[in-house]
């Protein structure tokens, strides 16, 4: 089971995350617009999601996030990556998009980690977009899907499967008008 307050904060840390590791300059925005369920995903042939978990003793996250690997979307994954060269293709492309991901969830690892001493988190890995079609398998607890408009051009879907161990209940609140990061931030610490 999971309480509404920890579906709240894993959507918030999400949100946050993505914001924070999409905007890379000043001029750069990001919207946010929460979907149902997975069912928003498309499946397209051809095209990879990228995978990665987050794993407690209480419960997992699988966070998949499916690109669109049009001009502006690959244009700014160079422009995260601090890549000279505008057009990314193939492995280094993936490598991106791959790293990207590993971004987001690093801080929501964080932040999962002050609440509940240890998540682990794996390192990226590629699937085909038609095994969306069996998050089901993973009988997860809850399913958010978020659709991502970075510049009004850059697009993107993140899909969290949030699973949680039989005969447990996910109970937490971040909370959401108090970042401790953003407060230490800048500061620089002598021992």
């Amino acid at each position: 089971m999971i309480t509404a307050s920890a579906l709240s904060s894993i959507e918030w840390l999400f949100d946050k995350s993505v914001r924070e590791n999409s905007c890379v300059g000043p001029e750069d925005s990001c919207e946010v617009i929460s979907q149902p369920d997975a069912g928003s995903m498309t499946k397209h042939l051809n095209r990879k999601l990228v995978v990665l978990n987050l794993s407690s003793y209480i419960f997992r996250i699988v966070a998949l996030i499916e690109f669109n690997s049009d001009v502006s979307m690959v244009e700014h994954m160079a422009k995260i990556a601090r890549s000279p060269d505008k057009k990314l293709e193939d492995q280094t492309l993936l490598d991106a998009y791959a790293e990207f991901l590993n971004m987001i969830c690093g801080t929501v690892n964080r932040r999962l980690c002050a609440e509940f001493g240890h998540v682990g988190m794996s390192t990226p890995f590629f699937l085909d977009s038609a095994c969306v079609s069996y998050l089901s398998i993973l009988n997860p607890t809850a399913v958010k899907s978020f659709d991502f408009l970075i510049n009004g051009l850059a697009r993107f879907k993140l899909t969290a499967c949030i699973c949680v161990a039989k005969d447990k209940t996910l109970d937490f609140a971040i909370d959401q008008s108090d970042d401790p990061e953003a407060a230490a931030s800048g500061e620089l610490e002598f021992f």
